[in-house]
């Protein structure tokens, strides 16, 4: 396939060493758009190949394989991207793109209320992934994101809000907040579960609402959410909690952006 010159896949050396993969899977494409870059990591993007769009990912690891798998798992509930293909290294993957409004751009409580449905039916699907996230692995990686500004206030929030780990495990997105809800005909579906896991179900529902708090959301979205998900886990303050304090820390090491940071750990207070 044809790259634009300055594509991630050409000027990224630890992306442009798997692009190669794209033509093994998807020759014919045709770059549309890219959706996100993380240098160095992983590079989304949109293409036009078979006379429909794509989404074409490459990674710099070989997370491909493992995402196609989950995303093939997940497949009978209709909620997340149809897997298309990967290539044989496991380093290029391809899936249907989600055409639809993001939640991050339509946060009426009719569509809050649909998203609250859709994480739902996904915590219920009785899908089995193949890795497992738990509560330790949750707080080592909250404490990995804080710096300088944040930490004290990360390990506060481990302190006072660190949930019990649940008997049991559902199948989660895992990095589950309103842009990852795209509202289209169909209703929500779900998009980028790079990293879904089994997990704890307080921990998509908290970081969902969390999310919608630091976007300040008016009260009635977020009651439309939860009304949508149903009972919530019993631990959702805590994960909300810690959500906030995890979205104050990538604000300081991964964005920095210091006015954020202010307005989170106020939140979090």
């Amino acid at each position: 396939m044809h790259w634009p010159p300055d594509h991630p896949a050409v000027t990224d050396p630890a992306l442009a060493e798997w692009s190669a993969g794209a033509d093994s899977i998807c020759p014919d494409a045709e770059v549309v758009q890219v959706l996100r870059y993380v240098p160095g990591r992983r590079v989304a993007t949109r293409v036009r190949t078979g006379g429909s769009e794509a989404v074409l990912k490459i990674f710099a690891s070989p997370r491909a394989r493992g995402n196609h798998r989950r995303l093939t798992a997940l497949a009978a509930t209709d909620l997340v991207p149809s897997p298309l293909a990967v290539d044989e290294t496991g380093h290029v993957g391809l899936m249907e793109f989600i055409d639809g409004t993001p939640l991050s751009a339509d946060r009426s409580p009719d569509a809050a209320r649909q998203a609250g449905a859709a994480v739902r039916r996904l915590h219920d699907s009785g899908a089995r992934l193949d890795r497992e996230w738990s509560v330790a692995d949750e707080l080592a990686q909250l404490r990995r994101t804080a710096g300088p500004q944040t930490c004290a206030a990360v390990e506060e929030a481990i302190r006072r809000w660190t949930p019990d780990s649940p008997n049991t495990s559902v199948p989660s997105h895992r990095d589950c907040y309103p842009a990852q809800a795209v509202l289209t005909s169909r209703g929500v579906r779900l998009i980028d579960l790079d990293d879904a896991a089994m997990a704890p179900a307080g921990l998509d529902v908290g970081n969902f609402t969390a999310h919608l708090i630091k976007d300040e959301a008016a009260p009635e979205t977020v009651a439309a959410f939860i009304k949508g998900y149903g009972e919530v886990p019993a631990e959702h303050a805590s994960w909300e909690r810690l959500s906030l304090a995890r979205l104050a820390a990538l604000a300081e090491t991964r964005h920095g952006r210091p006015d954020d940071v202010d307005k989170l750990l106020q939140l979090l207070r």
